[in-house]
């Protein structure tokens, strides 16, 4: 054999080796992950799960996808918060990832904010915000988190820096007290959600009474500059996206002042910080209808409604309805679409789909969030946004005395 020869030989078993690598390379560059969480109890009165799916996997096939991960929260992280707080931790119910998708930042109804590195799923820390947290939503810059504890009515700011590994707060200067400012317009102040805009400086809380409050999230102590009644934003809003500039949010039900409701609002920013105004998109006045989620697919406002089974589509170019995807199926008659968020690629949209053991957001009397399997749909994106087709869903259960008891809310894609 020449000397020649052998030099071609090993070119050519680098070049396939150098091919191998590259497909392996882009492969984990298109890699990314669906994290869900469970309210169910996995402890005494504690607990809940965490389920974290290979994003590929749960797309290609929802039916048979099962958790690469499965986190236990009366384990090890409910005994760091344990410690650090004196508190247990109960019903994880929001999931958010900060913009460099580095941490992971779970609200619990017992109050609790809990930091999570979300490359090795340790805790960097475990705050008390009270009696309890709705949302901790993280800021675009990263440099704040701000929680709705909707029990005592308060806005509380956390300062996050991620690199560090720092989170804190001041109980003097980093808490607006949101019930002190109810009015006849605005009778309950209590917070839902808070979303920043785009910049950072701006919060929209929705709140439970119906209108709305923008605070200043930069200013110490934070401040109201501007608020919405109840005539203009209806009860108990919880989605809110950024799209083009403006700001969509709902009104939605489950609550006793609400049991039904179904509103998606676009907000004009440009006057803030002086004032605020909102432009009602969508209404489904007098149906079984219960908006909730959102999520951007393209130029697309994709708006779920729980108590109807189906996702609305509105072009945010033109604020009109365009179409929507229904997701009951012969095998999940009533899935109850709550949260979701979209894949890297916008290929894919991922909802939760709540159980017929509503923890949360559920009013008895009309059974707005009591679905039929508790899990995750998946849904192909198609036309830019414009359309989808529900493919199915991956099953989640936690069985206790014969009775389902899994009840998924939190939902967020990680790349």
């Amino acid at each position: 054999m020449t000397c020649s020869h052998l030099t071609a030989q090993w070119y050519l078993k680098a070049l396939v080796l150098f091919v191998i690598l590259l497909a392996a390379n882009i492969q984990r560059s298109d890699a990314y992950e669906v994290w869900l969480t469970d309210q169910s109890d996995t402890g005494k009165e504690s607990g809940g799960y965490l389920y974290i799916y290979d994003g590929a996997q749960l797309a290609a096939n929802a039916a048979s996808a099962k958790p690469a991960q499965t986190i236990d929260f009366s384990g090890d992280l409910g005994k760091f918060c344990e410690e650090a707080t004196k508190k247990p931790v109960r019903r994880p119910h929001m999931l958010f990832f900060n913009a460099k998708q580095d941490h992971a930042l779970v609200s619990f109804l017992s109050g609790h904010v809990l930091f999570l590195d979300a490359a090795t799923k340790k805790p960097d820390a475990c705050l008390l915000m009270g009696k309890n947290v709705h949302a901790a939503w993280p800021t675009p810059n990263e440099k704040m988190a701000l929680a709705a504890n909707t029990a005592e009515k308060k806005l509380i700011r956390i300062w996050t820096d991620y690199g560090a590994h720092k989170f804190s707060f001041d109980a003097e200067k980093d808490v607006l007290n949101l019930g002190a400012m109810e009015s006849g317009e605005r009778p309950d102040n209590a917070p839902i959600c808070p979303i920043t805009e785009s910049t950072s400086t701006y919060a929209l809380i929705t709140v439970r009474g119906g209108g709305l409050i923008v605070a200043d999230a930069t200013s110490s102590p934070m401040k109201v500059v501007a608020t919405l009644d109840n005539n203009q934003v209806h009860p108990a809003g919880c989605g809110g996206i950024e799209a083009g500039g403006t700001m969509y949010i709902n009104s939605g039900g489950g609550w006793p002042i609400a049991p039904l409701s179904y509103d998606v609002y676009a907000m004009d920013l440009s006057s803030l910080p002086k004032s605020i105004s909102a432009k009602l998109l969508s209404q489904r006045d007098n149906q079984f209808a219960d908006s909730h989620g959102m999520g951007v697919v393209g130029r697309y406002l994709w708006s779920v409604d729980r108590a109807g089974n189906n996702i609305e589509i509105i072009d945010t170019l033109s604020n009109l309805s365009v179409s929507s995807v229904d997701l009951v199926t012969d095998k999940n008659t009533d899935p109850a679409p709550d949260l979701m968020d979209v894949a890297p690629d916008g290929q894919y949209v991922f909802v939760g789909l709540r159980g017929p053991t509503p923890l949360t957001g559920n009013d008895k009397g009309v059974n707005n969030a009591k679905g039929t399997v508790p899990g995750i749909g998946v849904i192909h994106v198609d036309a830019g946004g414009k359309v989808g087709h529900y493919k199915g869903q991956a099953p989640i259960t936690n069985m206790k005395d014969g009775k389902e008891t899994a009840d998924t809310h939190g939902i967020a894609v990680r790349k």
